[in-house]
């Protein structure tokens, strides 16, 4: 039974007088292919509530999106393989095995039998060869006359190896062949992206409207169209306020004594403002877990016995961050430069970009903005993953005179006044796009200015909504310089899952994307490490090549990097079934928790 706490929370219709709808345990039989946890069974019941200071964009996912859209269509979706973090290890999915031939190009997936979507219709091979379809898709450039995709996303390219694209073919109607056209190592984990139902999304592929649907705007009408492989099934979206989940009632996952996961009622992600509410939220007990900053950790954890919950030391961030100039070569379709040439010289000249590492005091964020929760981060791989991590690349450490000698040999000048000019005479003048709703950031990003005005460079920070920076950075190019995250859960695993951003072709290839041939000489090397790594099974010249490139790119900081933190997540101690990763999400394993208290 759920209280007033929780109906609050739920949709319209709901109220402490009507309560909220009850949820059918039981209706269907498990399938054939049930996957049983190893968790202690659990019992139905409660309501979980999260938040979120940031809304989905869309719950299709090969529209380009931010965490806040990943994570909600995480709850909704399932692939052939998935990600174990506490195993560290690809685990089944969808797949409940599969097989690598001698040659080690050809990969066999073995579906689970007897699976259904949310909607009840059946999971086959069918969706699985449907979703590559779509991927693969494509159509004629009606002005070149050339092939282009027709549904473009990052997943093109990350099905592409070596030039050429992998094959897929169905065998039967629970069988699944791929072949790599040449040895790709990190095939498995490479392969887990969720699978697209065919019988709901077919006659969009075939009229061009793909990548329109799934839609913010489907979530709020028909929630019922977003059907579902993973555990959750979406029941209703109100901007601004919430999104509540309620269980599949087709999941494939059951404990041991036959009860279909997961045991919570619903899941609920309310939205707030500020990401600083989020933390007053969980730390007064309104919320049932949460990330928390380094910089709250303190005064949170005071809270623990009061309100009930636990907080964890999860130490380094996974996760990077990092600031870029925008190195795009080219003009608009008015022929106005991407960049003004002056600038562009600039931000192309290296000893520019370790100037500004070096000007930037960056231990000064970790002990003032974190109070020494963090540290300077200095490659693209985090050290909270340390298997891939080289923690010998070049490190910038704030220097002044050392920035000021960088400039001076790349032809910069001082005037009377301490403002620094470029060879050609101009100004430094430089615009940081951000967007909007990132306190962190915008305080990383004032020090910055601080720290650029002590050299003599004029920093203005312009704050624009995310779907502009995305604008910007993915298609108009109209933009200085920026600043963004990187990482997902694959962050502790393999690395490889970054090509996107780290490929001259890559679509998140950020400074300078999708190069038809590598720009400079240490682009073309990176590349050429990335091929190397993918075509070894030798893991430890896996992790030589990535060494090799973390490197390449301290040494040339296309990326500036800025600081790691130390990360720390609660959840309420009412919770059962927790088991605390290395890294990631406490939620992980979210379909397997359960409470015995009643909610509030």
């Amino acid at each position: 039974m759920l209280g007033g706490a929780a109906l609050s929370l739920l949709p319209v219709g709901c109220s402490k007088t009507q309560p909220p709808p009850e949820v059918e345990r039981g209706q269907y039989p498990l399938p054939e292919g049930v996957e049983t946890a190893v968790c202690e069974p659990g019992r139905y019941g409660g309501v979980f509530i999260v938040t979120d200071n940031t809304e989905p964009k869309t719950f299709n996912f090969l529209v380009p999106s931010d965490q806040a859209s990943s994570s909600a269509m995480g709850r909704l979706q399932a692939g052939l393989v998935s990600w174990d973090p506490v195993q560290a290890k690809d685990i089944p999915a969808l797949a409940e095995s599969w097989d690598i031939a001698p040659d080690k190009k050809t990969y066999t997936f073995h579906l689970r039998r007897g699976l259904k979507w949310s909607d009840g219709e059946p999971f086959t091979a069918d969706d699985v060869i449907f979703t590559y379809d779509c991927i693969f898709a494509e159509e004629k450039d009606p002005v070149t006359g050339q092939m282009r995709p027709r549904y473009p996303s990052r997943y093109i390219a990350q099905y592409t190896i070596g030039g050429e694209r992998i094959q897929y073919r169905k065998i039967d109607d629970y069988t699944v062949e791929f072949h790599t056209p040449k040895l790709y190592s990190p095939f498995i984990g490479d392969i887990g992206i969720p699978i697209l139902p065919k019988h709901k999304l077919y006659d969009a592929y075939l009229d061009g409207t793909l990548l329109e649907q799934w839609s913010t705007k489907t979530a709020i009408e028909h929630p019922e169209e977003l059907v579902s492989l993973g555990p959750f099934k979406l029941f209703a979206y109100r901007p601004g306020e919430r999104i509540v989940y309620e269980p599949n009632p087709h999941y494939w996952r059951a404990d041991r004594d036959g009860q279909r996961l997961p045991y919570i009622d619903f899941l609920v992600t309310k939205y707030v403002k500020e990401s600083d509410t989020e933390t007053v939220l969980f730390a007064t007990g309104q919320v049932d877990a949460s990330a928390i900053s380094a910089t709250d950790e303190a005064w949170v954890k005071k809270g623990q016995e009061a309100h009930g919950f636990t907080l964890y030391d999860r130490g380094p961030s996974t996760s990077v961050s990092f600031l870029w100039f925008n190195l795009k070569p080219g003009a608009n379709a008015d022929g106005v430069p991407y960049v003004k040439p002056y600038k562009m010289a600039w931000f192309q000249d290296k000893r520019f970009r370790q100037a500004i590492m070096y000007a930037y005091n960056r231990t000064g964020i970790a002990r003032g903005v974190y109070f020494g929760r963090a540290a300077p981060l200095d490659s693209i791989i985090s050290p909270a993953n340390p298997k891939w991590h080289n923690p010998d690349v070049r490190k910038y450490r704030y220097d002044p005179e050392k920035a000021r000698a960088l400039l001076r040999e790349a032809g910069f000048t001082w005037n009377d006044a301490g403002e620094l000019f470029g060879p050609g005479g101009q100004r430094v003048e430089i615009e940081l796009m951000l967007f909007e709703g990132s306190q962190k950031m915008s305080e990383m990003a004032t020090t910055l200015k601080e720290n650029l005005a002590a050299i003599g460079i004029a920093l203005r920070i312009n704050y624009v909504d995310f779907g502009v920076v995305i604008q910007k950075i993915d298609n108009t190019y109209d933009y200085e310089m920026c600043a963004i995250g990187w990482g997902s859960s694959a962050g502790a695993s393999d690395p490889s899952g970054s090509k996107a951003l780290l490929a001259s072709s890559g679509i998140y290839h950020v400074w300078n994307p999708e190069q038809p041939t590598p720009a400079t000489d240490w682009e073309a090397r990176i590349d050429e490490l990335i091929t190397a790594q993918e075509t070894t099974f030798d893991e430890a010249e896996r992790v030589k090549a990535f060494h090799e490139i973390q490197a390449i790119l301290a040494e040339e900081v296309p990326l500036l990097y800025l600081v790691t933190p130390y990360g720390y997540s609660g959840i309420k101690t009412k919770w059962q079934n927790l088991v605390v990763p290395p890294s990631g999400t406490l939620l992980w394993n979210l379909d397997e928790l359960w409470t015995a208290e009643e909610t509030e």
